[in-house]
């Protein structure tokens, strides 16, 4: 009796020894995949986050928040692993309740990085929208910047014209040059630097209705080969402003101008102390601070 007690005493613990090792290794494989889960979980929710750190700022509550499940999450692990390794473990309720657990947090911790990740693609998604708004806005506002910029050159393209067209405008504009005829009675053409008295400027000024009519003042300017002004006194005295700085003439004729066209004669009588010499010669006709015709003439020796 005794030894059949003691054989049925050690089939009972050898059986018992058994269950608790099948339940142990039961324990650490599911121990490894919901750490595998755990860890994948983590993987995912880091790489999300370093691809969209532009949003770290908004986010960080939410970071905050899993930081914490995260790490309640280890110290049950932990607490797993400790109880595993301790040689006196028995097969009670206390490992199971922790996998249990570790279950109910993992699953949490997995439910709160879904409606982040959500929460992220909506928030990027509203941001694209934002910012293709803005670029819309920025196009519509470059039309409006560039139309806005086209009016402003068209209006002072306009306004060119219109001073331009303020401007007195000459046509068939002659230089002869003159000496006196034979007798003093009249003058006649010359080409002899020599024998020159007189330039005769002629010009007929054309029809314009949008310069204001009154007196106009019509210079011309008589330069020789040399660049030097033809002129019968010093600069000072022979000067007109054009553009704000001086500018010498040789002769002057003052006008009346009431919009209609009509012909100018401007005479230039040679001083004895003025020298002229063979070459061609420019003449510029000026009238409110503006060029308005030119011609030209040459005198041999």
């Amino acid at each position: 009796m005794v030894c059949a007690l003691f054989m049925g005493t050690c089939i009972f613990f050898s059986c018992s020894d058994q269950g608790t090792k099948e339940q142990l290794e039961k324990i650490e494989f599911e121990k490894q995949e919901l750490q595998k889960q755990f860890d994948s979980i983590m993987f995912n929710h880091e790489k999300v986050k370093s691809e969209n750190n532009l949003y770290a700022e908004q986010f960080a509550e939410k970071d905050s928040v899993i930081s914490a499940q995260a790490a309640r999450i280890k110290s049950l692990l932990a607490e797993l692993s400790a109880r595993q390794q301790d040689g006196t473990a028995t097969p009670a309720p206390a490992p199971t309740t922790k996998t249990s657990k570790l279950r109910e947090q993992i699953k949490e911790l997995q439910t709160t990085c879904d409606n982040y990740m959500r929460e992220l693609e909506t928030l990027k998604a509203e941001n694209e929208a934002l910012k293709a708004e803005n670029e819309q806005m920025r196009a519509a506002m470059e039309e409006t910047k560039e139309a806005n910029e086209k009016l402003v050159s068209e209006n002072q393209s306009l306004e060119q014209k219109i001073e331009n067209a303020k401007r007195l405008v000459t046509t068939d504009v002659t230089a002869t040059p003159m000496r006196k005829k034979c007798g003093g009675k009249g003058f006649k053409e010359t080409k002899q630097s020599k024998k020159l008295e007189t330039v005769k400027i002629e010009a007929r000024i054309l029809q314009n209705d949008v310069v204001d009519p009154g007196t106009k003042t019509v210079y011309a300017r008589i330069t020789g080969p040399n660049n030097r002004v033809l002129c019968n006194g010093t600069a000072e005295e022979f000067s007109f402003d054009i553009d704000g700085s001086p500018l010498q003439y040789t002769a002057k004729q003052d006008i009346e101008f009431d919009g209609s066209a009509r012909k100018v004669v401007i005479n230039w009588s040679r001083n004895d102390n003025v020298k002229v010499v063979k070459g061609n010669y420019r003449v510029t006709l000026y009238a409110d601070g503006q060029e308005i015709g030119k011609t030209s003439f040459k005198l041999t020796k």
